[in-house]
């Protein structure tokens, strides 16, 4: 078998390469060969064996090769071009070109905008790293979309209320946030548009800046409103009067009891004692509109009281000669109120319609005698109590019951005049005094009496002696109080 020489082989392929680039500049009217053809075949195989000629046609070849593999590397490189796609370090995919990227975004971003219609940015987020991949490696345009719309972050414009430098939340435009303060301005105007609104401002600073935000952070108009009523807090205070408690504090302010019982740990919301400071947490807006009515009213003129002296009275008595009459004035006044609470009353002016009609009051100069009721009484004996007024063993006991020993000092309760001394049935030895002021005082079960009727006693003179006459289970004082003919607890009355 005749032995295969590799470099023969090279050079017949190599030969047939070079007819054909011959061919390709002969048509191409090539001008180095002057239209003529270079016919490998013809040359003499005996030069082959020569080593220079081999040298020179194993470099050809050579040549050959690298020339045909870099050509068919760099068509290769060519068409598996293509771009990774990336979000915050996440591949999304690869597509073919970066123009199919800038595509998909904006069909994403007119999207949104048609959607929502405002104006959609998208956050800087997205990379593009070059690479090679075949078809089979690609995503399709939908997949792309899909997988940016899940990751990418939009960003729409909006405008921003500021006040008194708190951004308090961003709207989709100027003219929105606009809205907001004027519904809010308008809330406490028309509570006065049927009076005489001279002035409405909003004493805040406002401002209206533009801004970029994710579009699930944006406000509505009508949330935003509630954060400028509701959004901040104050602290007021309540001074509990008497029957109050947690419940009729939290109807009075409109809050809760635990609310209340939140603001005031250290209280016990039943058991409240008058004069105790109670803090209201309250609900406080971010803005304050001030408004200026003028109003006008009348109001009542008091009357001054002058005073007549007359030596025939006595010092605690006194008449009135001349009724007094209130006046009436008709006011002018500008009215501050600030979200619909009065904080401020300016009177602008002042027109008397009436003039008020003095009083006179007649008083006495005269020294009181010891014997005049002072309208108070004291307690008429000392000893322990020992029953009360009201319902006892079926029927009604009509005064009070104080244990003393046997012969212990009665006193009267007040000054006045004695209009019965002497036995009474069930109360024994009994002691009665008018006090001249439609009241009266009984002092029953006595040991002995001191006085007689007619006779004119003063607060605090001994009249009789405590003892056990009459109806009586052992020594004590029974006092009774009548009103007008009206039975008292008597409880009520002595100290």
């Amino acid at each position: 078998m005749e032995e295969r020489n590799p470099l023969l082989e090279g050079f017949a392929r190599c030969k047939n390469i070079a007819n054909n680039i011959s061919r390709c500049i002969k048509s191409m009217g090539g001008k180095v060969f002057k239209n003529k053809d270079i016919n490998f075949d013809n040359i003499n195989n005996t030069y082959i064996k020569n080593k220079y000629f081999k040298k020179a046609l194993a470099g050809f070849m050579i040549a050959s090769i690298l020339g045909i593999g870099y050509t068919g590397y760099k068509v290769n490189e060519i068409r598996t071009r293509s771009v990774d796609v990336y979000i915050d370090q996440v591949k999304i995919g690869t597509v073919r070109n970066e123009e199919d990227v800038l595509e998909v975004v904006h069909e994403i971003r007119e999207d949104i905008s048609e959607k929502h219609n405002i104006n959609v940015k998208i956050n800087d987020n997205i990379k593009l790293e070059p690479s090679h991949s075949k078809d089979s490696g690609l995503i399709s345009k939908n997949d792309l979309k899909s997988g940016l719309k899940s990751k990418i972050g939009f960003l729409v414009t909006g405008c921003a209320i500021v006040i008194d430098g708190e951004e308090i939340g961003v709207l989709n435009s100027k003219e929105e946030a606009e809205n907001v303060i004027k519904t809010f301005k308008k809330s406490y105007i028309e509570e006065l548009s049927h009076k005489n609104l001279k002035k409405a401002k909003i004493l805040e600073e406002i401002e209206f800046v533009k801004k970029d935000i994710p579009l699930n952070k944006m406000n509505n108009e009508e949330e935003l409103l509630e954060i400028i009523k509701t959004g901040s807090e104050k602290i007021k205070t309540h001074t509990i009067e008497v029957g109050e408690n947690f419940w009729t504090i939290a109807k009075i302010y409109g809050t809760t009891m635990e609310e209340l019982e939140k603001a005031n740990p250290d209280k016990d919301g039943q058991y409240l004692q008058i004069g105790d400071e109670i803090r209201l947490v309250m609900p406080a807006p971010k803005l304050t509109v001030e408004t200026i009515e003028e109003i006008q009213y009348e109001e009542a003129v008091d009357y001054d009281v002058k005073v007549e002296l007359n030596n025939s009275m006595y010092k605690n008595q006194k008449k009135v000669k001349v009724e007094g009459v209130r006046g009436e004035t008709k006011i002018t006044a500008n009215i501050v109120r600030h979200n619909g609470i009065e904080i401020e009353k300016n009177i602008v002016s002042e027109e008397v319609v009436k003039k008020p009609t003095d009083q006179i009051v007649v008083k006495g100069t005269k020294d009181v005698p010891r014997t005049v009721a002072t309208g108070t009484f004291l307690m008429p004996t000392r000893g322990r109590f020992t029953s009360g007024f009201g319902r006892r063993w079926g029927r009604m006991h009509r005064g009070i019951d104080i244990a003393a020993p046997t012969g212990t000092p009665i006193k009267a309760a007040d000054g006045g005049t004695v209009t019965f001394a002497g036995s009474n049935g069930s109360l024994g030895k009994m002691v009665k005094i008018n006090h001249g002021n439609g009241l009266e005082t009984i002092y029953g079960h006595c040991s002995k009496i001191h006085v007689r009727v007619g006779q004119k006693v003063y607060k605090g003179q001994h009249i009789a002696n405590v003892g056990n006459t009459g109806r009586s289970t052992g020594p004590h004082l029974h006092l009774e109080v009548i009103k007008n003919g009206v039975h008292q607890n008597p409880s009520r009355y002595v100290r």
